[in-house]
């Protein structure tokens, strides 16, 4: 048997557990504690997966001394913390999206962790793993898209605030205090995250953005609501490509993802994957049947490549740098927003 890699879960939630069920899908890796400071939490992972080692204090699960990695499933305003502490406890991380609150949390992190020697992988990674976009990965390595100079990635949900419409139990979700803002930073990660990927890491200069919250009318909640249900998101990148992110947790349209790259020679429609281009001087259209990846998959796709990664010392697939970069973007996004003009990354 090749080597085993050790594992925490800190953060034992609905998210924590989607991470326990994957690993325990994985030959080469095994979970050996989890940490929550929920007991009924702890209670329901040690039974269900059957740990031993549980701990309310996750700096007692980063004093094993067996213990190689850690995934981090706690709500965003956590994840600085934790993940600096693990790096100082010299575990690898796999931290769950969004990676921070802000780019400067996000800095401090891939500092931390670069310091250490330690890996530092972010779950936004799921957008990466799909057969279709390694395929239009493929594709533009290839030079089959010519020079891309344009993409827009659009994700709307009809209904699906979370804590209103869907994990109606997690109502830190729509507090900014807590979850660093609403839908751009929640699942607009994933598409600021793949467009990185697959326009070979461009560096964003500059960002225009709109937030809104108000579909359907005024909520009646007891908690704090003060984050957006859509947002629309124009970034430049330099050398001339610029991408439009259109997100939304709530929208009077039928919800529906999209992602279009457009590029001199040819472009892509993500899902279902199809190629546009001339052929003779006549357009062409080259379609294939990928299918589709279920969330479990996907989730076992992600603890995977995490698990290689620091069993074959290599980077994980989204990484703390390019976490790093979203970060940038989705603060250049609030902030103009904000301030209702276009912002500049020197400006964050």
């Amino acid at each position: 048997m090749g080597k085993i890699l050790n594992l925490g879960i800190i953060g034992v939630g609905v998210v924590g557990r989607f991470h326990l069920q994957a690993l325990a899908n994985q030959e080469n890796a095994r979970v050996i504690a989890v940490s929550d400071i929920s007991d009924e939490a702890l209670k329901i992972a040690s039974e269900r997966f059957r740990i031993e080692k549980c701990f309310k204090d996750y700096h007692d699960l980063l004093a094993l001394k067996n213990l190689d990695a850690v995934i981090i499933s706690t709500p965003p305003f956590n994840h600085a913390k934790i993940v600096c502490d693990a790096a100082a406890a010299g575990k690898h991380i796999l931290c769950e999206k969004p990676m921070a609150m802000n780019s400067k949390e996000a800095a401090e992190m891939v500092e931390a962790c670069n310091k250490a020697g330690v890996k530092l992988g972010i779950c936004s990674a799921r957008s990466r793993v799909t057969p279709q976009a390694e395929m239009a990965k493929q594709y533009i390595l290839s030079g089959k898209l010519g020079k891309i100079y344009y993409a827009r990635f659009t994700r709307i949900r009809r209904r699906g605030r979370p804590g209103i419409d869907i994990l109606k139990e997690s109502k830190w979700f729509l507090d900014s205090s807590k979850a660093g803002g609403g839908a751009l930073i929640d699942v607009g990660c994933y598409d600021i995250d793949l467009a990185l990927y697959l326009l070979k890491d461009p560096q964003p200069i500059s960002v225009s953005a709109t937030v809104y919250r108000g579909v359907g009318g005024r909520l009646r909640l007891k908690t704090r609501y003060d984050v957006e249900e859509h947002s629309s998101v124009f970034v430049r990148f330099k050398g001339g490509a610029s991408v439009l992110f259109e997100t939304a947790w709530a929208a009077n349209m039928p919800s529906y993802q999209e992602y279009l790259i457009f590029g001199s020679r040819g472009g892509l429609k993500i899902d279902p994957f199809t190629y546009f281009s001339e052929k003779n001087g006549r357009g062409i259209a080259l379609s294939y049947d990928l299918g589709r990846i279920d969330w479990n998959t996907l989730q076992e796709l992600l603890v995977k490549d995490f698990v290689e990664a620091c069993l074959e010392d290599r980077p994980p697939k989204t990484t703390g740098e390019d976490g790093l970069k979203t970060m940038q973007i989705i603060d250049m996004a609030y902030r103009s927003a904000k301030l209702n003009r276009e912002v500049k990354i020197s400006e964050i």
